[in-house]
This record gives structure tokens, C-alpha cells and sequence, in this order.
């Protein structure tokens, strides 16, 4: 009897340290669990989730991007050549302006006694035939470019009735006009016995006038600038 009384508090004694073996176990065995499933957990596994819809308007504004400026580019590049051909097509058709034959076979003249500003002699000239030819005249240099067009005064180109012309000049290359040629006469700024026509081609850049003889002395064709 005295054994099995003996051996009773030996049981008891190896009871509590089951139950605090058992107790330590699964209070190990819980933090290790956790701490495995944290180390399952990536860096890429937290980043954000990016659809594969993101991915696509992205690629799509990209895409619209990119079509846009081609489509202004290629406007833009069209649109200089458009206006060079332009630019082209309105040189050659200027250049290739058919003038008529007075243009390159005239009468030059550079004589600076027709300008109205010459008043060093009078009547010392006139213009009429056998001294002065029909047909096409080209002034130039030092005798101006074109005829007066305002009525000058006594004396000027040394004539005593100085002319001026009474008309328009041609305004596009080829085109010819027709106009009088008026004298001044004793206070008359277009006496009209003395009226004369003459024509007027626009050689594109210069003026070539076609001039008949005067009927009188005293009466020449004047020039200006």
C-alpha cells in the first residue's frame, strides 16, 4: 500500500508537464506558421494588378498619338508642295508670255534733248518726215521710258509746242492700248487740228510706242521718266 500511495503523486507530477509541453507547442508552432506565410509573400505580388484593358488605351492614345501627327505632317508637306507648284506654275506662266514682234524689233532711242526737263534750246527740233521715221520706239537711258503725260510748258524739249499723251498705258505683258498724242498750242493744251494717235505695247518690263512723223515744225514727241 505504501508503494501504489507513492506512485500516485509521481503520475500527478508528470500531468502539468505534459499540459506545459503541450501549451509551448502550439504557441511555437503558430507564430512559425505565420511567419512562413509571410515569407511566401513577393515584392511583385504587391505591386499593383495592371489590366491587361489599361494596356491596351495606352497602345491605343500611343497609336492615335502617332496618326495624328503623321496626318498633320503629311498636310503640312502637301501643302508646300501644292504652293511651290503654285508659286512654279505662275512663274513659268509669266515667262511664257508670247510678246509680240515690236518687242524685240524697235527703234532705240537715248536721246536726253526729248526729256521735258531740257529747255536749254528752242525750236532747235522737230519731228517731221524725213527727219523722224514711222514705226515701233523703245526710249531709254537718258531719254526717260515713256511719253509726258501732263502738258509741258513753252520751250520744254526743245520745241516751241511741246506734245504729251492723252491716254493709259498697257497694264499686262502683250497687251497693246490706243491713245492721242496732244499738243500744246498758244495756251490750248490739246489744239485739235494737231491731235495725233499712236499705240502702246507693254513689253513686260518696258514700253514701246508706235509714233507717226508730225505735219508741222516746231512739234516733237516728249519724254519722261
Amino acid at each position: 500500500m505504501r508503494v501504489s500511495a507513492e506512485a500516485v503523486p509521481v503520475l500527478q507530477q508528470f500531468s502539468p508537464i505534459r499540459s506545459q509541453y503541450s501549451i509551448v507547442d502550439e504557441r511555437q508552432v503558430q507564430p512559425f506558421q505565420q511567419e512562413k506565410y509571410q515569407a511566401w509573400t513577393t515584392k511583385a505580388s504587391q505591386e499593383p494588378f495592371i489590366s491587361n484593358s489599361s494596356v491596351s488605351e495606352n497602345q491605343s492614345q500611343s497609336c492615335k498619338k502617332y496618326v495624328t501627327a503623321r496626318c498633320i505632317m503629311t498636310f503640312l508637306i502637301g501643302f508646300i508642295i501644292c504652293e511651290a507648284s503654285s508659286s512654279s506654275s505662275s512663274d513659268s506662266s509669266s515667262s511664257s508670255v508670247s510678246l509680240p514682234s515690236q518687242c524685240t524689233s524697235y527703234i532705240s532711242n537715248s536721246d536726253s534733248t526729248r526729256l521735258t526737263t531740257y529747255t536749254s534750246c528752242t525750236n532747235c527740233f522737230s519731228d517731221v518726215s524725213g527727219s523722224f521715221t514711222t514705226g515701233w520706239y523703245r526710249f531709254m537711258n537718258t531719254a526717260g521710258t515713256r511719253l509726258a503725260t501732263t502738258p509741258s510748258s513753252y520751250g520744254s524739249c526743245g520745241v516751241s509746242y511741246p506734245t504729251w499723251y492723252n491716254g493709259t498705258f498697257p497694264s499686262t505683258a502683250g497687251s497693246i492700248v490706243t491713245g492721242t498724242v496732244c499738243v500744246q498750242w498758244n495756251g490750248n493744251l490739246c489744239y485739235a487740228p494737231y491731235i495725233t494717235t499712236i499705240s502702246i505695247t507693254n513689253c513686260n518690263g518696258y514700253y514701246v510706242f508706235y509714233l507717226i512723223p508730225m505735219t508741222t515744225t516746231g512739234i516733237r514727241y516728249c519724254t519722261t521718266y
